[in-house]
């Protein structure tokens, strides 16, 4: 499946992509980190990475409601997007309770979504922004029209660009997540449409 959108192209995933996914966990790992700072980064191995994902392609169908799209703009692989389920709580739902032929509402959750612009050549381009348009035009299109953003309050890229579509903030954690010894808010942002 292929979604484009503008400069912007949502597509499932392909082999060719094991090998930046490899890069952008054990060496270009900036994306990661300014997420979530607080974690660390477990390197993986390359080959069972690729035997994963040759798994996962094989047992997608093309009618299957996706979770994740690979993000591509300028004919270069350079991140994903990719959706979770919190409950009415906004706490995580057990991913072996969810039935994956449903949508979100069916599933008596809301659909969190995520993106991570893995290239550093591309921050700062508003890539993020359209790759998050997109998907949310996609689970749209399948019914769903409540979407969540989990961030904390020292990631201003990710703030400006749930400001730009339009979320609003729903929860806040106070002092969630230290940061180089500060402490930061974990925040919960939603949006209707």
């Amino acid at each position: 499946m292929e979604i484009v959108f503008g400069e912007v192209i949502l597509r499932d995933y392909r082999l060719t992509d094991v090998e930046d996914e490899v890069r952008w966990t054990n060496v270009d790992t900036a994306w990661f980190y300014e997420s979530t700072p607080w974690l660390t980064l477990a390197p993986v191995d390359p080959d069972e990475l690729r035997k994963d994902m040759v798994q996962i392609m094989s047992d997608l169908s093309e009618d299957a409601i996706r979770w994740r799209f690979e993000v591509e703009s300028a004919g270069r692989h350079i991140g994903t997007v990719s959706s979770y389920y919190l409950d009415k709580n906004y706490e995580p739902t057990p991913w072996g309770a969810i039935d994956q032929r449903k949508n979100a509402e069916e599933n008596g959750s809301i659909r969190a979504l995520g993106v991570e612009i893995c290239e550093r050549a591309f921050w700062g381009r508003e890539i993020g922004t359209k790759a998050l348009a997109a998907f949310m035009e996609y689970y749209r299109s399948l019914g769903e029209h409540q979407f969540l953003l989990e961030t904390w309050s020292g990631h201003a890229r990710m703030l400006g660009c749930a400001r730009k579509l339009g979320f609003v903030e729903t929860k806040r954690q106070k002092a969630a997540y230290v940061v180089g010894g500060k402490a930061y808010d974990g925040l919960v942002l939603e949006k209707r449409i």
